[in-house]
């Protein structure tokens, strides 16, 4: 084999790594919640259309792991994603596709190198948290929200004492049943904002988001599964309901019963629905609980915890252990050794367990 011909079969690999890349974090989807959204009530059309386009004109392109996306400045320094209640912080996103490796090296994730677009999941499964400022009830609807995670998956909740990684839940303000949400494990950055008359119905799905994950009805493969309405959607909201491969698959196929699932009238601007099933009948009311797909893809991402510690290595971890390929797709879990240290997959880079020997 010529070294032209090998160039371009690497990347062809590379360019069908990268479209199942931005399929692993948007594989359990999520609804808007600027607005009382996640439930199929109808919402009301956008009065004023001048304040629709001059929002419009907001929107700037960014690249997602390595996908074309339209982001938003807010007046806290992040990024909605289409304008949607997903929020990422500047060093989520990247100026150029060239600018996201979707396979660095594993010595790579060690440094702030090759991070753009990244995403990281909570250490040992546990999203520490410390809340401010949340009313009884929206504290009884958080506790509902804990409760229905840890019933079903691997993940857990701590409150905080002194960990330098965990996630503030505190009111917005708005009078609503609403939420915004950072994506993923951000230091001590991220957050979750919840309107005065949260739910669990909401809440639930910001946890999601939390968790690294983005909304459903992006997935590449979703026009196998329901049908997107455009002209019934508001102007402003359009881009939220482009397909993207700019994301990992974690279920194994589309679910629309899932809490990252936009409701049937999300964003109609005539009360007509803007999402269907292939026949035409609109989707089954959002409820306050995780769906079965969402629990088995979220076991795949977040192990049993152990103690303290999930998948504690042991004195032989590193037996058996292939050594990294930059010709190889992982998945979030899997292990390799890379110069004589084990490490683990995250959604967009590795991280170090031991070194070997």
């Amino acid at each position: 084999m010529n070294m032209k011909t090998k160039n371009e079969k690497m990347k062809r690999r590379n360019k069908m790594y990268r479209i199942a890349m931005v399929a692993m974090v948007f594989a359990l989807g999520f609804t808007s919640c600027e607005k009382d959204t996640i439930t199929n009530e109808p919402e009301t059309a956008v009065e004023n259309q001048e304040e629709a386009v001059d929002q419009e004109s907001q929107f700037i392109t960014k690249y997602f792991l390595g996908t074309e996306v339209k982001v938003r400045l807010e007046e806290d320094g992040t990024y909605s994603l289409a304008g949607s209640d997903a929020r990422l912080f500047e060093d989520q996103l990247t100026d150029s596709p060239s600018d996201f490796d979707e396979n660095p090296n594993p010595e790579d994730g060690l440094t702030a190198l090759g991070l753009g677009g990244g995403v990281r999941k909570w250490t040992n499964s546990t999203i520490v948290y410390q809340i401010q400022g949340l009313s009884s009830s929206v504290r009884s609807e958080l506790q509902k929200s804990f409760d229905e995670w840890t019933s079903k998956t691997n993940v857990r909740f701590k409150e905080r004492t002194n960990e330098s990684n965990y996630v503030t839940i505190s009111s917005s303000g708005s009078n609503s049943n609403s939420g915004v949400a950072t994506l993923g494990m951000n230091g001590n950055r991220g957050f979750i904002r919840l309107g005065t008359r949260a739910t669990a119905v909401v809440i639930i799905h910001e946890i999601g988001h939390t968790l690294g994950y983005i909304h459903e009805q992006n997935r590449s493969d979703r026009d196998d599964f329901i049908i997107i309405n455009f002209q019934n959607i508001q102007d402003n909201a359009v881009d939220q309901f482009f397909k993207s491969s700019s994301a990992t698959l974690v279920t194994s196929q589309f679910d629309i019963n899932s809490t990252m699932m936009y409701g049937s009238y999300t964003f109609t601007k005539n009360g007509q629905p803007t999402i269907t099933d292939l026949n035409g009948n609109v989707l089954p009311r959002r409820q306050a609980r995780v769906s079965d797909l969402d629990i088995a893809g979220t076991n795949s991402i977040y192990p049993a915890v152990d103690g303290e510690n999930p998948n504690p290595p042991t004195a032989d971890a590193c037996d058996g252990v292939q050594e990294w390929s930059r010709f190889r797709r992982y998945n979030v879990g899997d292990r390799v050794t890379y110069r004589g240290r084990l490490y683990e997959r995250d959604f967009t880079r590795w991280n170090f367990i031991k070194n070997c020997g």
